[in-house]
């Protein structure tokens, strides 16, 4: 039975499609035939999970010469040790990255994605989210249903310290890689070349066309065609994963025929009102990484005080 142990454990709206594509790309590497498999999440809710010939079933086409066995489920960071610790059971030796970005930005890029993909309503204004979602946080036992869930996970999943320390304290750096998405944007090469090293693989292997940008947050001009395109894919996943090339061709033409020209931009007021709102969480997230060894840092965090 194979099993991953390469996991990109978190967060979402950071890059997480675009680096499990690439790391798919690679010859020493085998994907799972769904990025977001979730086979963990019940834990978070403690909820038993499946049999793990059912997880299994989602790397049947790889084999043992492939170095790693990857999936991608970025809501696994939030679940904690309820997770983690299973995770370190069933899968020995598995290894996490996780992603982080500014909690500003992945606020608003998660609300422009369920607004475009249908789920909220329609006159929902970020702020207005933004509002409902900070009432819910915090609220641990609230039963999450169809109304609630984004409202529950929007503002909470953007509040890292809540989660980092767990995984920090749990998995050493040679199991936990610890990224931010702004690196991702600056310099896509270098931040795919730095998860090579980190994994032990050639990063030469790659040529510049390999890095497009996956699931990059859109508006789009005919909102019912958009909804019908994005069912359309989530069923066949599997099998734009194994033809990511055509995808990326079926992908621009579709955009150049309904993607709008006006894309959505976050205000300057709502920025403000939500960077109030994460600076502490921020500023204790800088302290603890600093303490634990960690450079480089993103200017959300460096001016976190």
């Amino acid at each position: 039975m194979i099993l991953p142990n390469l996991i990109i454990a978190g967060v979402h709206k950071a890059g997480t499609s675009s680096v499990f594509t690439y790391l798919s790309g690679h010859p020493e590497v085998c994907a799972s035939s769904k990025k977001e498999i979730g086979f963990f999440m019940p834990l978070k809710f403690n909820q038993p999970i499946p049999d793990l010939k059912e997880y299994a079933a989602y790397f049947n086409h790889c084999n043992n010469s492939k170095k790693y066995i990857l999936e991608a489920s970025p809501s696994y960071l939030y679940g904690n040790e309820k997770i983690g610790d299973v995770l370190q059971e069933k899968l020995p030796g598995v290894k996490l990255i996780v992603i982080l970005r500014n909690p500003t930005e992945r606020l608003y890029s998660f609300y422009e994605s369920v607004m475009i993909n249908g789920m909220l309503p329609g006159n929902d204004s970020f702020r207005n989210f933004v509002e409902q979602s900070i009432s819910f946080t915090g609220q641990k036992d609230l039963p999450k249903t169809i109304d609630n869930e984004f409202y529950l996970r929007g503002v909470e999943e953007g509040i890292y310290l809540n989660y980092i320390p767990y995984w920090l304290n749990s998995f050493n750096s040679t199991n936990l890689k610890i990224l931010f998405f702004e690196d991702l944007k600056k310099d896509t090469p270098l931040f795919m070349k730095e998860i090579c090293e980190w994994l032990n693989i050639d990063f030469s292997i790659y040529k510049p066309d390999d890095f497009k940008i996956d699931n990059k947050t859109t508006t789009y001009k005919a909102g019912g065609l958009h909804h019908f395109v994005f069912k359309l894919y989530n069923r066949m996943e599997s099998f734009w994963r194994k033809n990511v090339r055509l995808k990326r061709v079926l992908r621009s033409m579709y955009k150049f025929i309904n993607a709008s020209s006006k894309q959505n931009k976050l205000s300057n007021e709502d920025r403000n009102f939500v960077d109030s709102y994460y600076l502490k969480y921020n500023s204790e997230l800088k302290n603890l990484l600093l303490k634990s060894g960690f450079k480089n840092l993103p200017d959300w965090l460096l001016k976190a005080e």
